[in-house]
């Protein structure tokens, strides 16, 4: 590899930044399409062929390109030039770019900005900057992704990261033109490309804080959000945010929790890439014209925080002709309502995942599911509509109260519905809610189901006895008026009087760092059932639960018990290392911390009172180091209850 003197490098610094403009040019809004990354090294001409044909449909609604990440190129350059790996891509990039534009559509390519790809052994465009650019342009390419892979980062002594990426990306900006999008893949936690991304001409910047690709599970995808969200000053029109990929069609999450990914990244005026096959990702998730228009509202404005409190948030994004995009997203695991103000005036207010269009002369409330994100637009009209209506299933009983509720099979318990007349532009007549409960369970209204009329700002409450039949999670779905709520209940039996081992009983939550955890057993690897007899410091112990720190294990107790007792403990199965505090929490306070053991120490016993708590956790911390030995163990963990 040829290196380059630091006097050339202090030259490559001082190249001028294009002007955002340049970058707008080339798209109105973020872009939209979908990307290779799930097919890997697999990826094949035919496989892209197949991608622009099921992507076709949804080009109207803006879906504009077939993205190669990595793995097209032939692992050496072909005359100084690139070249596409033969075997993969027979035909050629030109002849790919024709079909897919054949098809309404337009072709992207991933290229590093290092001597090497991402993945694929293919070469870097290091050095190469403006050759390279005019070699895929020729093809007809018009989208660049443009990796940070491989940087050789001793040819820029005395320069930091952040110096290095602005020293390597304008290069390829500025030769590719103001008529490509350059998408910009280089955030690796210290190169910044927020601060400096929009004045070096990038179409868009990744915001994750690490470079890794997204993963296709909702708690995930929430923290890279909340990430992002914090970039939200520096994007705007021609410059966006970039979070990563849209995940819908995976298979990792549920269609709410897509459709929350869809919403908070409409929000943010992000790329909506697809990474599933486009033909198996759900059209009522990626294909809601109205939600798509927040994304590509001409504004370019990324929505911010008008509340939060870490587990519900209230975001507004103002568009172009004057109107406002509120999403209501509930970041936690049970149904809350979520209230906002939109103003003294009469507002029209329009659901764009339901249609539904409501009024309100202030406030804008809904019952949010858990893990789910409503999103409206919101203009000061005079639109004669029927009033914004906030029904709720099974509110929360106290603040921060963020758990389904926990029902015993066989035993009666309550479940409260309420109705409010939110939007006070008009009474609301001939009010009735009904209950749709599983098979098998009985529910019953305890107060009346019906009433007559409710004014502005008034609640309707009714309390209904729901019997569950069996164990499980399960849904109640409460209807009014058109309109649907439901709840999510845990059924769960509490420990039965005298003392009962944690192992032998069924937890209502659990979480563990590696695998699951174990039963009577230490927690051995990632697979289920690998583990060990629990021992420590050589003493064996018949009965436990062998966990990975950090871990919580979670029990519902009803108020009915008394005691917690175990043996706390790192298993000497990682011998010496290891280190751990044990901790029980009775509701939403601890009460009884074992202190730091480590992998040397012999287990210490742990007492805890628990009288009256409706919930029980224990929880197993990271001593403070990594997390690589911390085989945590609750030996002999019993509970008494009365």
């Amino acid at each position: 590899m040829r290196t380059i003197t630091a006097a050339a490098a202090a030259a490559l610094l001082t190249l001028p930044f294009l002007p955002v403009t340049s970058a707008a040019a080339a798209v109105a809004g973020p872009p939209m399409g979908w990307s290779s990354r799930t097919l890997g090294c697999s990826v094949s001409e035919q496989s892209v062929r197949q991608a622009a044909d099921a992507l076709a449909p949804l080009a109207p609604l803006g879906y504009r390109y077939v993205i190669l990440d990595d793995c097209w190129l032939a692992p050496q350059r072909s005359g100084g030039a690139l070249a596409p790996d033969p075997a993969r891509f027979p035909g050629g990039i030109a002849a790919l770019a024709s079909y897919v534009r054949g098809k309404g559509l337009k072709l992207g390519l991933s290229l590093s900005a290092g001597t090497k790809a991402c993945a694929g052994g293919g070469p870097g465009s290091y050095k190469s900057e403006a050759a390279d650019a005019a070699q895929v342009k020729a093809w007809g390419v018009d989208y660049v992704k443009y990796d940070w892979c491989n940087i050789p980062a001793a040819d820029f002594p005395g320069q930091n990261v952040q110096q290095i990426g602005q020293a390597l990306y304008p290069p390829m900006r500025q030769a590719l033109g103001p008529d490509v999008v350059f998408a910009m893949n280089n955030e690796d936690g210290s190169t910044v490309p927020w601060l400096w991304g929009k004045s070096a001409g990038a179409t868009t910047w990744r915001t994750n804080v690490y470079n890794r690709p997204i993963a296709d599970a909702y708690a995930t995808m929430a923290d890279i959000w909340e990430t992002n969200q914090l970039r939200a000053e520096y994007a705007g029109q021609g410059s966006f945010a970039d979070p990563d990929l849209i995940q819908a069609g995976r298979g990792g999450m549920t269609e709410t929790e897509y459709r929350t990914q869809f919403t908070l990244w409409a929000m943010g005026a992000a790329p909506l890439i697809l990474q599933a096959d486009p033909a198996k990702a759900p059209a009522s998730v990626v294909a809601n014209p109205k939600v798509i228009a927040v994304d590509q509202d001409k504004l370019g404005a990324h929505g911010t925080f008008v509340t939060s409190d870490g587990w519900y948030h209230v975001l507004s994004k103002p568009l172009e002709n004057g109107d406002r995009a509120i999403a209501l997203f509930n970041e936690s695991d049970r149904s809350a309502t979520i209230s906002t103000k939109v103003g003294s005036t009469r507002h029209r207010v329009e659901d764009l995942w339901t249609g539904a269009v409501t009024s309100t002369t202030g406030e804008l409330a809904a019952q949010v599911p858990a893990h789910a994100a409503l999103l409206y637009r919101v203009s000061a009209s005079q639109e004669q509509a029927p009033p914004v209506v906030t029904f709720e299933a099974d509110p929360p009983k106290f603040l921060g109260d963020d758990r389904p509720s926990v029902l015993e099979p066989g035993v009666a318990g309550e479940i409260l519905t309420r109705v409010t007349n939110t939007g006070g532009t008009a009474p609301l007549r001939g009010v009735e809610v009904t209950a749709d409960v599983p098979a098998g369970w009985k529910v019953e209204a305890r107060t009346p189901a019906r009433t007559g009329s409710l004014a502005a700002g008034e609640t309707f409450t009714v309390t209904w006895a729901v019997t569950p039949s069996a164990e499980g999670t399960r849904e109640l779905t409460f209807r009014q008026g058109g309109r649907s709520a439901t709840a999510v209940v845990t059924v769960a039996r509490a420990p039965g009087p005298g003392r009962t081992y944690l192992s032998d009983l069924a937890w209502t939550s659990v979480k563990n760092h590696f695998g699951p955890v174990e039963k009577d057993a230490s927690n051995g690897e990632r697979a289920a059932g690998d583990g060990r007899p629990l021992t420590i410091e050589g003493v064996r112990y018949a009965k436990g639960l062998g966990t990975h720190a950090p871990a919580e294990i979670e029990y519902h107790t009803a108020g009915r018990c008394t005691t917690v007792e175990f043996q706390a403990g790192i298993d000497d199965e990682v011998g010496s290392a290891g280190s751990a505090g044990f901790e029980v929490w009775a509701d939403g306070g601890r009460v009884a911390y074992s202190g730091l053991l480590t992998g040397a120490m012999p287990a210490r016993k742990v007492t805890a009172p628990i009288k009256g708590a409706r919930f029980v956790r224990l929880v197993a911390t990271n001593g403070g180091d990594n997390a690589t030995s911390d085989h945590a163990d609750f030996a002999d963990a019993t509970i008494t209850c009365e």
